[in-house]
């Protein structure tokens, strides 16, 4: 098994992002990279290298300003953070503290173990 760490986030997830949990399987299409996390994506990106990646959600990580990451509970739907969303209000909160944490910084880091 190996881990990928996986970026989510911006206009992709706001748009049409589902709910991440720990724990879960994904099946995602992703923008590959040689160096630093991968990048979802929803849509067609005509002409870029795509590739599909399916595996267990083993990290979840909300991306500061500053480079920093701070592990939260799960990472909300895209209309839910938007407050548009049913049932979840959108809170991201961090792991070990129970605090809300300011989504203005940044996105999100989705580490998934995948088979090698």
């Amino acid at each position: 098994m190996k881990r990928i760490e996986i970026e989510v986030g911006d206009w992709e997830h706001d748009c049409c992002g589902p709910e991440v949990r720990r724990h879960t399987e994904v099946r995602w299409t992703v923008i590959p990279a040689v160096d630093g996390p991968w990048t979802e994506t929803h849509h067609d990106l005509t002409g870029i290298k795509t590739v599909v990646v399916a595996g267990t959600v083993v990290e979840l990580e909300a991306l500061q300003e500053d480079g920093s990451r701070i592990p939260i509970t799960h990472l909300p739907s895209g209309p839910s953070l938007r407050k548009m969303g049913s049932g979840d209000r959108g809170d991201i909160i961090e792991l070990h503290t129970g605090r809300v944490v300011d989504r203005s910084e940044g996105g999100f880091i989705v580490t998934v173990e995948v088979e090698d």
